[in-house]
């Protein structure tokens, strides 16, 4: 970037085959934007890299399809007894490589039966409160609204256990941060600008938008006003909070419900790299040390090496595998029962190389207040061995 803005090679450089090699190691983890001692911004020059060769080049088939993650996600959900089969089944795998790009040898979660924003609405979730108080808007993304339903309904448990009146807005999109790191900006700011519109009228009818998945709520603090440049934006971005910080947060405050029950078990915590770029610290780690009878162990053994969508794509994975070796050996130790951690796609990589579950904090805490007993068995359960290589 210094070569080009001082003229020594062209802006054409930017969409040039060689860029793309380098930009294409930049798995938008954040973590030089807070280490650089010149306060460059460095993840924003490399999505504007990626954007341009995106913009010239255009996506392939494979790129096309991974940046409509949320459309194939939304139509595994229909279809789910069949795409769950079609997990497990090797030459569906070999067609989901082919087509999707996906190793054949990666783990993958399952579909939901039902979304969660169909659950939500059934619930009645998604009509606003117009009354003052404790309101939370839950921002879902990918993972919990088709995957991970029984998060989304955790974290439910727990704020409604904390007095708060839930809205799930009908109208909400995914935060696009898997778009954002691939450099397909336009689509990203598109989606950027339906959810800032929804969410920043939220915020004015006294809501805190809350979300448990780390990409979405730094893709909603600092992708959305570097996307858009707007006053809703960044009304969106002072406004939005991952689960595990709001909830510690609370705590802080002396309003957080402390009747937590025994949960007599071992976990292994990772902080995942897009809290990390939060700079809120370890809120998830010190929720956990609030229930009686957990032991946390923090694991730190750096990038769990997933990275999104890093880690799928079958020409990263062994490299992905590398990078999380360390994070995947610690979890091996007998000492550790289960894996703990806010981000889904680290979540992902924990449960590759073992049989033990990975919950997130909120699982642990809805747990701890009583309120789905049924995870106790989740806690104790042993994940499929990888039948795929």
């Amino acid at each position: 970037m210094r070569a080009i803005l001082s003229g020594q090679l062209a802006p054409e450089t930017l969409a040039s085959d060689e860029m793309k090699e380098v930009a294409d190691l930049c798995v938008h983890c954040h973590q030089c934007r807070l280490e650089c001692p010149a306060n460059v911004d460095i993840p924003k020059l490399m999505v504007e890299a990626k954007g341009q060769f995106v913009a010239t080049n255009g996506l392939s088939m494979q790129q096309r399809l991974l940046a409509r993650i949320d459309q194939v996600a939304s139509f595994g959900t229909l279809v789910s007894p069949l795409a769950n089969q079609a997990i497990t089944n090797r030459p569906a795998r070999w067609l989901i490589e082919r087509f999707l790009g996906i190793a054949q040898g990666r783990k993958l979660p399952r579909f939901a039966q039902r979304s969660f924003l169909r659950t939500a609405q059934r619930r009645r979730l998604t009509r606003p409160d117009r009354r003052p108080g404790h309101k939370v808007l839950y921002f879902l993304d990918i993972y919990a609204n088709w995957f991970d339903v029984q998060l989304a309904n955790a974290l439910i448990e727990v704020l409604e256990h904390n007095g708060a009146r839930i809205y799930v807005h009908p109208k909400q999109q995914p935060s696009g941060m898997h778009m954002v790191s691939m450099g397909v900006i336009d689509r990203a700011r598109r989606m950027a600008q339906r959810n800032v519109q929804i969410l920043s009228e939220a915020v004015r009818q006294g809501y805190t938008i809350v979300t448990t998945e780390p990409s979405a709520a730094l893709c909603l603090n600092v992708e959305y006003p570097s996307l858009l440049g707007t006053a809703d934006a960044e009304v969106v971005a002072s406004n939005t909070f991952e689960a595990s910080t709001y909830l510690w947060r609370l705590h802080q405050r002396g309003k957080l419900e402390l009747d937590l029950q025994p949960v007599n078990a071992s976990v292994g915590y990772h902080l995942p790299c897009h809290l990390r770029a939060l700079d809120v610290g370890s809120p998830g780690e010190n929720l956990l040390r609030l229930i009686p009878g957990l032991t946390v162990r923090r694991i730190e053994k750096g990038c769990s090496g997933m990275a999104g969508m890093f880690g799928l794509q079958r020409k990263n994975y062994r490299a992905s595998l590398r990078s999380g070796w360390g994070l995947i050996s610690a979890l091996r130790s007998p000492k550790v029962q289960a894996g703990t951690t806010e981000c889904s796609t680290c979540k992902i990589q924990m449960e590759q190389g073992t049989t033990k579950p990975t919950l997130h904090p909120v699982k642990l805490l809805a747990l701890a207040y009583g309120r789905m007993p049924e995870l106790a068995d989740a806690l104790t359960a042993r994940g499929e061995e990888l039948v795929l290589t």
